[in-house]
Parts: structure tokens; sequence; C-alpha cells
């Protein structure tokens, strides 16, 4: 019998960013002490699936792969930090990816061919839905600071994991990779 699996569709930024972005973790922690996804690796979250057959998505991986190696890599700069509210209780705060025509229009694409629904702001989040309190502590902080960095995207990660086992972490299922050469 086939279980049920979760699916995480994400990109990956350099190992500098990740160095980066784990690094301003820690020192967060150092304020607000041990917080959900803390020691979680960097990435750009596009969407994810929920309670899904591993052969219904297999289809969708399939067809997805020739829409995603038709798409070309993309460079992506980083500009400081922003913030999401999450309604009366909580904040997450994120380095920013820095809009320009380019990069729009290529998330544009590859929303369109990941058939997403959902709205979605490229970024890469340091601390996911914090309490207000915390945030206030950090937020001044990581105002100020002057973070820029920049990483080519080259491919499309697709994880998954058992959906009702509690004790299972997400592993990488497939990489796609972006493979027009034409620049974006």
């Amino acid at each position: 019998m086939e279980t049920y699996q979760d699916y995480l569709f994400l990109l990956q930024p350099s190992d500098t960013v990740k160095h980066q972005i784990k690094h301003c973790k820690l020192k967060a922690s150092t304020y607000i002490g041990n917080y959900p996804g803390m020691k979680g690796t960097a990435h750009i979250s596009l969407f994810n699936t929920h309670r899904q057959k591993p052969h219904v998505i297999g289809s969708f991986i399939e067809m997805l792969r020739r829409r995603i190696e038709s798409m070309p890599p993309v460079t992506l700069d980083l500009e400081g930090f922003q913030f999401f509210i999450h309604g009366e209780k909580s904040a997450t705060i994120y380095a920013r990816i820095k809009p320009s025509y380019r990069t729009d229009n290529w998330f544009e694409l590859l929303k369109k061919q990941l058939r997403a629904k959902n709205e979605v702001v490229p970024h890469i989040t340091v601390t996911k839905a914090i309490p207000y309190d915390s945030f206030y502590k950090l937020w001044p902080l990581f105002r100020q600071a002057k973070y820029t960095d920049s990483f080519t995207v080259n491919e499309l990660t697709i994880l998954a994991k058992e959906s009702l086992n509690p004790n299972t972490n997400y592993r990488i299922l497939e990489k796609i990779t972006f493979k027009n050469q034409l620049s974006a």
C-alpha cells in the first residue's frame, strides 16, 4: 500500500548564502533564545502539497520536468531584510530578494510552469512566525544590517516526507535543472 507523502518545492541558494543565513539565525537566538526553524537550512519556498499519493505526484513531476528544463537559471540579489506580519500574534523576518524586471518575470514564469495558484513573495526566512515580543527585540538589529549577496539558482528541488508519520523529515526526492541557456 502506498503511503501518503507531503512535498515541498523550493530553490536552494549558494552555500555562502546558506552559511550567512545560518549565522543570522544563530545571532537571533542569542537575543530571543531558541525558536522553531532555527536550525532549518536556508531556501526559497515555492509551494507545498500535503497527503498526496506518490504515483499522482510522479506524473506531475514528469510533466513539470519538461517545463522547468525549458527555463534558464537566474541570478538573484539579496539586499537587506524585511518582514511579514501574521495576524496579531507573530512575524517573520527574512532576507529580501531585490526585485527587478528580470527576476519578477522569471518568478512569474516559474509560477506558471509550476501551475501554482498561491502568490509567492520570494524570500529566505531567518525567523519564522516568532511572537511579537521577540520580533520587536530583533527587528531593530535586522533593519540596520547591511546584508547584500547574490547567487545563481540552477535547479528546482523537490522534497518529500511521509505525511502521517510525525517522526519523518523531508528528504530530497528530485532536482530538476534549469537548462535553457538564454539569459533570464
